[in-house]
């Protein structure tokens, strides 16, 4: 410990003769400096920042999903139901493969609409084709100028009235079951079907009625005539006024 000159020693003095501050100095502090090619990492962060991650730091392990002991009912869209056969076969292999609850789901979600794609695949099929045939009997020349006399009218409408009174000569039951068929393997709509049932019938249905101009002139009188008879020798053609 260095002691403070007196007042009177030159050591307490300038070389002016003023008195100098005999107050310890205050030595200056340096930040110490981490070592060379490390870098320093404060310990407190500043209030509200995310310190950083230290990538020798240990990952804890990732959490293994929850196989239950028993899956409980799948869930199937509305209006289809699950077969239970298919999923008493499934379920072992998805306790195998060590699928959670919400993962065998997944697959059942996935395997529905797959099924259901394939069950609409053929009605989409069979629509599309008797639409192909309504087209065709629409844009036929024979459907097209088919006049019905009695009601006046045409083309499809008056095939189906053609169709409709061949049927009529059928036993109702028939009739019925007729129908039932053309409906379930749509071979009504086919268009051979259609011009078939509507050629047939002129034959199984009455004519319509002919509309008569009155007798015919040269039927009224005598071969190797030309005169156009009365009244009374039309009418009576034997009497002796008529001769």
């Amino acid at each position: 410990m260095t002691e403070t000159p007196l007042m009177n020693d030159e050591a307490a003095r300038s070389p002016t003769g003023e008195i100098l501050d005999q107050s310890t100095p205050t030595t200056p502090t340096t930040p110490t400096q981490p070592p060379s090619g490390e870098v320093s990492t404060p310990t407190n962060p500043p209030s509200g920042e995310v310190p950083p991650v230290d990538p020798k730091a240990p990952v804890p392990p990732p959490t293994a999903p929850v196989v239950p002991d028993s899956y409980t009912a799948f869930k199937a869209p509305d209006n289809y139901t699950l077969d239970p056969a298919a999923i008493a076969e499934a379920t072992p292999l998805f306790k195998e493969l060590g699928l959670t609850q919400d993962q065998a789901q997944k697959l059942i979600d996935a395997q529905v609409r797959r099924d259901i794609a394939l069950a609409r695949a053929p009605e989409k099929a069979v629509t599309d084709m008797r639409n192909a045939w309504r087209g065709q009997v629409e844009a036929d020349p024979d459907i097209k100028a088919t006049v019905d006399k009695n009601s006046g009218k045409t083309g499809m409408d008056a095939v189906k009235i053609n169709i409709a009174r061949t049927l009529s000569v059928l036993p109702v039951d028939l009739q019925v079951e007729f129908k039932d068929a053309m409906n379930l393997t749509g071979a009504g709509d086919h268009p051979a079907f259609v011009k078939a049932f509507n050629k047939l019938a002129a034959f199984v249905t009455e004519g319509s009625h002919v509309t008569g101009g009155g007798p015919s002139p040269a039927g009224q009188q005598k071969p190797g005539t030309t005169a156009k008879p009365s009244a009374a020798q039309a009418l009576y053609p034997n009497l002796p006024s008529a001769s």
